[in-house]
């Protein structure tokens, strides 16, 4: 675990799915201020996780999108975010497409769960990338109205120069007492 730059993160994984997104027709817009601090992190791993977040994006977009649509967008926005006077970098990835049912929206963190034909999906996307967001000590919930918006949040702590195996304690505490409490999480 290094410090990482979130646009190296995002373009990263945009240079593995990103013509596969042009060639489904969807735009990918990316929204992240230029002094972005670093984040300490499994720099590969967090890609990981973008990329299950891409395309469960893309899956939401093409089943409400059959072709071309002005509203075929999906937006990445990084932001630094403070909470309790320390600094995290949150991710977000956002859609306009199908949507997550209220009441699938609790289980989608579950291993195995998915909504999608057996071919599509094994249902371990979103399993593994809460795993690897709760490995990095931070938080990963799901927002979504159907049909309207989805909205998955990443949150991951800035630590400065500790390392992601040893966590301010106090900082770690007050976050697993938020991950505890927080109804989206599905846990």
């Amino acid at each position: 675990h290094s410090p990482a730059r979130m646009s190296d993160i995002v373009s990263g994984a945009l240079s593995l799915i990103g013509a596969a997104l042009r060639k489904d027709g969807i735009d990918v817009q990316v929204d992240e201020p230029e002094d972005l601090p670093s984040v300490t992190c499994r720099s590969q791993q967090i890609q990981q996780v973008l990329l299950n977040l891409l395309m469960n994006g893309r899956d939401g977009l093409n089943a409400r999108y059959q072709g071309y649509h002005e509203n075929k967008v999906l937006r990445i926005t990084a932001r630094s975010v403070d909470h309790d006077g320390r600094g995290w970098i949150q991710l977000a990835v956002e859609d306009h497409g199908a949507g997550i049912p209220p009441d699938v929206i609790d289980r989608i963190f579950d291993p195995f769960f998915t909504t999608k034909p057996r071919d599509q999906g094994t249902g371990l996307g979103l399993a593994i990338s809460y795993g690897i967001v709760r490995d990095h000590h931070g938080t990963l919930i799901a927002e979504s109205t159907p049909y309207l918006t989805t909205r998955f949040v990443v949150e991951l702590p800035m630590y400065g120069g500790w390392g992601i195996a040893e966590p301010p304690e106090d900082a770690n505490a007050a976050k697993e007492a938020e991950v505890g409490k927080s109804p989206d999480c599905g846990r």
